[in-house]
């Protein structure tokens, strides 16, 4: 793991670079949505994961290190770390966040699940698409920190070749050639979450793969500042620097070992 020293140097940098624009999810019931930290005008659930409720096999957990706001900086760095070539800053901001989030939170999803994670995985490109998702090119190199991710294997995760309806929640858009042992804890990365079909596709995928449990932990929840009441949500936000101590499990602080 890495040192005090070094990840303060670390926080103190993202903070410096992008804690004027990146903003920290909320968890609040009622305000936002309990599965994805959206704006959900007083229900419990966005209307996008109310959907998705009715499947069998859902992520654990999920977790959201900053929201993504199209057509803004936030916007833009989610795009722009995977452009071809990739803004260097931006892709240095994603792997900030990502480093911090497990540098400083590497417990918190086996504490909320009662299991430590055992394996961890990329939510890849959907259709698949030629070469190494850019995601899954930082976690790698994060994974050779000190072992900054989860310890054992990569379950490696691909997309299919051809989807009808990719926003869809359907295990069968994504496959593994790894069969997981029995109590395995999957922490799966994904960058940005739009509707969640991704990501809850990628999480059935591995429980068909043996995976007892799986946390999802992503980089961006996006949001649109003209949908409803978005963009009074980001504007009561807008005086709250970035903060990478602030659990993204729980919006507020870590949740002690043996809260399952």
């Amino acid at each position: 793991m890495l040192d005090r020293e070094t990840v303060a140097r670390l926080d103190a940098a993202l903070v410096s670079r992008a804690g004027g624009y990146l903003r920290n999810p909320v968890r609040r019931e009622r305000v936002t949505c309990g599965v994805c930290a959206t704006p959900a005008a007083g229900y419990e659930h966005c209307y996008q994961c109310k959907r998705h409720l009715g499947q069998d096999g859902l992520a654990d957990a999920a977790a959201f290190l900053t929201y993504a706001v199209s057509g803004r900086q936030s916007g833009y760095v989610m795009r722009g770390y995977k452009a071809r070539p990739p803004v260097p800053e931006h892709r240095t901001i994603v792997a900030l966040l990502l480093l911090l989030a497990l540098a400083k939170h590497a417990d918190c999803p086996g504490a909320l699940a009662g299991a430590a994670v055992t394996h961890w995985a990329v939510v890849p490109s959907l259709p698949a698409r030629p070469g190494e998702h850019p995601l899954r090119g930082i976690a790698g190199s994060l994974h050779g920190i000190a072992g900054q991710l989860a310890p054992g294997c990569e379950a490696r995760l691909a997309g299919a070749a051809s989807v009808a309806f990719p926003r869809d929640v359907d295990p069968a858009h994504f496959s593994t050639g790894a069969r997981l042992p029995g109590g395995s804890h999957v922490l799966l990365l994904d960058d940005t979450w739009a509707g969640g079909g991704h990501a809850q596709s990628a999480v059935l995928a591995l429980r068909k793969a043996g995976a007892l449990r799986v946390s999802v932990l992503v980089v961006a929840r996006w949001i649109k500042d003209d949908f409803g009441d978005n963009a009074k949500f980001l504007r009561e936000l807008s005086g709250r620097d970035y903060d990478p101590g602030i659990c993204p499990w729980t919006g507020g602080g870590c949740p002690p070992a043996g809260t399952a």
